[in-house]
C-alpha cells in the first residue's frame, strides 16, 4: 500500500515539475525574445547590454541552451551592426560557436535549431553557413507544418525565413512555404510580409 502511495505521489510530482518547467519555459522564451528584439533594433549599445544579459543568463545556468542560442544570434547581430571589421568578425566568430554548441548540446529543441537557422540565414553568404541554415528548415519545416509544440508566430517564422533561404538559394519550395506562412494568419506581421 505505501508503494503504490509512493508511486502516486512520485508521479503527482513529475506532472507537478513538468508543468512547473514548461511555465517557466515559456516565461524564459518570452523574456529571451523581448531582449533580443531589442538587438534587432540594431543600436551597438542596447546589443551590448543585452549581449550582457544573456551572459548572466548562461552563466546562471550552464544548461541553458535556448539562451545559449539566442546570446550567438545577439552577437550576430552585434557584428551586422558594428563599425569596425576585426570587432564585427570577433562578434560573428563568438555567436557561431555559441549557436553550434547549443545545437549540439539539444539537437531535438526546434527553439534552439530555429534560433540557429534565422541567423545563419541572414548572414553573408562569404561565412558560408547557408548550407547549415537549409539544414535547419529541413528539419523545422515538417515541424511547422505539424504545428508541434510551436506558436503559430514560431511556425510562421520558420516558413517564412525558409522561403526567404530557398529563394536565395534558388532552391525549389520557396513559393509554397511563403503560401503555408500566410495561410496560418494572414494578418500577423509574417503573414502580411509573405509573398
Amino acid at each position: 500500500m505505501q508503494k503504490w502511495t509512493l508511486s502516486i505521489l512520485s508521479l503527482a510530482f513529475f506532472i507537478f515539475s513538468a508543468n512547473l518547467t514548461a511555465a517557466n519555459t515559456t516565461e524564459a522564451l518570452a523574456k529571451y525574445r523581448s531582449w533580443h528584439d531589442v538587438c534587432l533594433q540594431g543600436d551597438v549599445k542596447k546589443i551590448d547590454a543585452q549581449i550582457d544579459k544573456f551572459e548572466h543568463q548562461v552563466a546562471t545556468n550552464p544548461k541553458d541552451t535556448l539562451a545559449k542560442a539566442f546570446l550567438g544570434s545577439a552577437c550576430a547581430l552585434r557584428a551586422k551592426y558594428g563599425k569596425w571589421g576585426p570587432t564585427k568578425l570577433k562578434y560573428l566568430k563568438r555567436g557561431r560557436k555559441l549557436m553550434e554548441g547549443a545545437v549540439a548540446s539539444s539537437p531535438k529543441d526546434a527553439r534552439v535549431r530555429m534560433v540557429r537557422a534565422i541567423a545563419y540565414s541572414r548572414i553573408p553568404k562569404r561565412f558560408k553557413v547557408k548550407s547549415t541554415a537549409i539544414k535547419d528548415f529541413q528539419t523545422l519545416i515538417p515541424l511547422a507544418q505539424s504545428g508541434e509544440n510551436l506558436t503559430p508566430s514560431e511556425r510562421q517564422a520558420i516558413l517564412y525565413y525558409a522561403a526567404l533561404t530557398y529563394r536565395s538559394e534558388k532552391l525549389t519550395g520557396a513559393n509554397e512555404l511563403m503560401a503555408q506562412c500566410k495561410k496560418i494568419d494572414p494578418k500577423s506581421k509574417y503573414g502580411r510580409s509573405a509573398k
